[in-house]
């Protein structure tokens, strides 16, 4: 048994790590970006990319500085670039390893040689002969032979790349777009992380909250991808820093995302702030969306106006689902001063109709209160006009209630109360209602009280949404329970029984052989009939009928 000490060091299997490095890469068309990004770091003016989808070739140009040394550019993890470059920009030196595991054969042209090889002879770490050239005529190229891609890859990638790109990139002799670059136009400003270019910033309804990440001129991240229109920020290269080794991901992407989303906001605050200086109120009010998405509401909060979108008003009949029913609730045409807000009032409510009855909807609808939509930041002065209907006391009293009854339907079953009127009690304040039905919810007294005024369905509404198990509306049950509910109404309203059969009957032109013809029907207990007799159109028992409906 050796009991001696010894030492070891790290030794690397270069074979075996290049052989791996293939599959560290994300992508096949990985090697599209580092050829364009080494044009750039040369100080190319353009870079021209041309396929030719037959042969499968693949050549990219670019009038840079070209290569100082090709040994350089086939050595891993050497980068060659000058101290300025690798300060600012951190070069792996791995990125051309991308283009050999792309193809069959490369050839490269530039200022220190050139070559002409199979890249699996390369990558075994055979030598490879350099020519001389003595005529460069200061365009670099490189030449990758049986690529791995067709002709929609490489499109579909060169515009996704070459969007933010510093310099044109003229691929297939197209000039592709560069609409998020530094030179495209766009207003750039400087902030802490980078230039930043803030879409729609001075128009309320150009407000965006997505927004794309460029680094080096190469998109790194992208918020979300279902609006074309987007903030863009391109960061400082020298604080940032990308993922080994194609350069897709940012290094601690979520720490870096949300110091981006707080710049933006900082900077689209400021932006802002000079902005409340220079416009009016209602055009400032108009970027209320915008201001919530970035937490800014507090800057409304001494603004004399509201906008229209913390309001609501009551425009209909309360129902308790408004994806089913029509909404009764609607934004304000315009924002609203604080005097055109106190001559209406303002109240919150916080019922599920459903649960807790639309007595304080009813209520506000006919004071016509306005609603509180509860979003401004807390410090806004509209909350010192708020009136909180949850925080008094709901009573209901009916006026010269004549009797109940019992529904029953397909899908409602619920005890009902007939009345002249109902009174609506909150706080000091009644309103009377004759002519709407009110549903109380199960937080109260779960059943529906029925004004004179009203022989309709409606009321079913506020009570039920008629919504299956798997969420679907049930349109035949509702219209059934609705017929059902108005034919109830009026055998439990009408003064008169001929009056109410008559209203209660339904058509019969579709049945000639009841034409003409005089009948007695009588009903059981409950409401069934119980014997029809019909007679001639002239027997007396016609008259009698029809006296009795005259009545």
């Amino acid at each position: 048994m050796n009991t001696q000490t010894h030492e070891v060091a790290m030794k690397v299997n270069q074979a075996n790590l290049v052989k791996s490095l293939r599959f560290s890469f994300t992508n096949k068309t990985m090697e599209l970006g580092e050829l364009i990004q080494n044009a750039r770091r040369a100080n190319a003016a353009m870079v021209v990319i041309n396929f030719c989808p037959e042969t499968k070739t693949l050549q990219v140009l670019d009038d840079g500085c070209g290569i100082d040394s090709i040994a350089t550019l086939l050595t891993v993890a050497e980068s060659g670039w000058d101290a300025d470059v690798v300060a600012h920009e951190h070069p792996f030196g791995i990125g051309f390893l991308s283009a050999l595991f792309a193809c069959r054969q490369i050839s490269v042209m530039s200022k220190s040689g050139s070559i002409d090889v199979e890249t699996d002879h390369i990558l075994a770490f055979k030598p490879v002969t350099i020519t001389p050239v003595h005529d460069w005529s200061g365009i670099t190229r490189i030449t990758l032979q049986d690529v791995e891609l067709d002709m929609g890859q490489i499109a579909t990638t060169l515009k996704r790349l070459v969007r933010g790109f510093p310099i044109p990139v003229l691929f297939n002799d197209q000039l592709l777009e560069r609409s998020c670059a530094l030179d495209s136009g766009l207003t750039f400003v400087d902030t802490e992380i980078g230039a930043s270019y803030l879409h729609g910033i001075d128009q309320p309804n150009g407000a965006q909250y997505e927004f794309d990440v460029y680094l080096q001129g190469l998109p790194i991240y992208s918020s979300h991808s279902y609006t074309s229109h987007r903030h863009i920020i391109h960061l400082d290269s020298s604080r940032f820093h990308a993922r080994l080794p194609d350069r897709d991901k940012l290094v601690d992407e979520a720490d870096v995302i949300k110091r981006v989303k707080a710049v933006l906001a900082q900077t689209i605050e400021q932006r802002f702030i000079r902005m409340k200086a220079t416009v009016s109120a209602e055009a400032f009010v108009g970027f209320y969306e915008m201001l919530r998405h970035w937490e800014l509401l507090k800057l409304l909060n001494d603004v004399p106006v509201v906008p229209p979108e913390a309001l609501r008003e009551i425009i209909a009949y309360p129902v308790c689902d408004t994806e089913v029913f029509d909404d009764f609730e609607q934004r304000p045409e315009k924002a609203m001063t604080r005097a055109e807000i106190m001559a209406r009032g303002i109240v919150s409510i916080d019922d599920d109709i459903k649960q807790d009855g639309a007595g304080r909807y009813l209520f506000a609808w006919s004071r016509d209160y306005l609603l509180y939509h509860g979003t401004l930041d807390s410090g806004h002065w509209l909350h010192s006009l708020v009136r909180h209907l949850n925080d008094e006391e709901l009573v209901i009293e009916t006026v010269n209630e004549s009797h109940q009854a019992q529904f029953k339907g397909d899908w409602c079953w619920v005890y009902v109360r007939f009345c002249d009127a109902y009174r609506i009690r909150l706080g000091q304040d009644v309103v009377e209602i004759g002519d709407q039905a009110c549903y109380q919810g199960q937080g109260n007294a779960d059943d529906i009280i029925v004004p004179k005024g009203d022989s309709s369905a409606q009321v079913l509404q506020q009570m039920a949404s008629f919504r299956s198990e798997y969420d679907e509306f049930q349109e035949s049950t509702f219209e059934s329970d609705s017929d059902a509910f108005i034919a109830f109404v009026v055998a439990n309203t009408s003064s008169d029984p001929a009056n109410a059969m008559h209203r209660l009957l339904p058509d019969f032109c579709g049945c000639p052989a009841l034409y003409g013809k005089a009948f007695v029907v009588e009903l059981d207990q409950q409401g069934k009939p119980a014997s029809v007799m019909a007679y001639p159109a002239d027997s007396g028992q016609k008259q009698i009928f029809q006296t009795s409906m005259d009545c």
